[in-house]
């Protein structure tokens, strides 16, 4: 079998309602830098302040989720150089960091080590992971039983 397809035949809910709570998250900062702009016109440190703040949050967002889903396909094996050229980055540790493996493995239910502190981006996981699909996006994309 090769590396890619050792990939999981069926992307697990999880991920995908992770995709839907961070795009829909990003867009919402995205939409605060759109009206900031068109806002501030008249201010212009209010207007380099507001509008990078809510970019920046949106690319935080993205960065995670990025991250996160490349640390679950690591984990399946997807073959290296196919990862590379998903992500078009020549080094994918640049987005696989520990916020991003603390969200995987709280998506996937994994339990925290005894005594330790659930890490928050963990806590996040579990919540969407529990949350689920959106259920208007559910009718286009059937749940795996």
């Amino acid at each position: 079998m090769s590396s890619s397809e050792a990939v999981a035949t069926v992307v697990p809910a999880e991920l995908i309602a992770l995709v839907q709570d961070f795009v829909r998250w990003g867009q919402r900062h995205l939409d605060d830098a759109v009206r900031a702009s068109r806002q501030h016109v008249e201010r212009p440190g209010d207007w380099h302040r507001l509008v990078l703040y809510a970019l920046t949050d949106a690319l935080a967002y993205n960065f995670l989720l990025v991250g996160t889903l490349a640390g679950y396909l690591q984990e399946q094996g997807l073959d290296a150089d196919l990862l590379r050229r998903h992500l078009q980055c020549p080094d994918p540790d640049r987005y696989v960091n520990q916020e991003a493996l603390d969200l995987l493995a709280g998506l996937m239910g994994r339990p925290v080590n005894e005594g330790q502190r659930e890490p928050t981006w963990h806590f996040v996981g579990r919540q969407i992971a529990q949350c689920g699909v959106d259920q208007s996006e559910e009718q286009s994309q059937p749940r795996p039983e």
